[in-house]
């Protein structure tokens, strides 16, 4: 005995499941979490001049915090990162002195999720910083015939400065002498003529 299906049941079954394709084929992509697609600097590259970290998603950002720091935990970043669409740019304090440095950042991308990761290593080889001399003070910071990378520049300076303020300090005391030697001898020889005056005086009168 053969069982047909009622037409009405099997227009109803396939309805549904033109209607189950239809809602998985039209539903929107935003279960897709956001995905970062390329970075410049590159992940492990090398790169000079380094003054702003660029990130490119899959899809839209709405929400960006990028931070950048050095081995040493020290931090970078200047303002908040700009948001451009799919793109996300973070401006540095200057120009990263030579060392190794990591990007982390936190995104929220059209779907609401947030996404975090730290996971950017670069290393910058431009911007190094003056070495310090010997002596603890940079040659540039040296005044004198002694400003070079010798050994203890520092205190080859203080001692010429010293030299120079005790010759100065002794022909100061020596004017100070001889003026003084002059003065009493003005004095002695203005004594003597005033005496000569008023002894001739005394012999006129007489």
């Amino acid at each position: 005995m053969n069982v047909r299906t009622p037409r009405p049941a099997l227009g109803l079954a396939l309805a549904a499941a033109v209607a189950a394709l239809l809602t998985v084929a039209l539903a929107p992509p935003a279960m897709a979490h956001p995905r970062l697609v390329e970075s410049t600097p590159a992940k492990g590259a090398s790169a000079e001049s380094v003054t702003e970290v660029k990130l490119v998603f899959n899809e839209k950002i709405n929400v960006a915090e990028v931070v950048v720091k050095d081995a040493e935990g020290e931090t970078f970043q200047e303002g908040d990162a700009e948001r451009s669409g799919t793109t996300v740019t973070q401006k540095l304090s200057g120009e990263l002195p030579a060392g190794t440095y990591t990007v982390a950042y936190r995104v929220v991308g059209v779907d609401g999720h947030p996404i975090q990761q730290d996971d950017i290593t670069f290393t910058a080889a431009g911007g190094a910083a003056p070495m310090p001399s010997a002596g603890g003070v940079g040659a540039e910071e040296q005044t004198g015939d002694a400003a070079t990378s010798d050994e203890e520049p520092l205190e080859i300076d203080q001692k010429q400065v010293a030299a120079q303020e005790d010759s100065g300090g002794g022909a100061l005391t020596w004017v100070l002498i001889v003026a003084g030697l002059l003065v009493v001898a003005g004095i002695g020889v203005g004594f003597v003529l005033r005496s000569r005056r008023g002894q001739g005086a005394a012999t006129g009168s007489e």
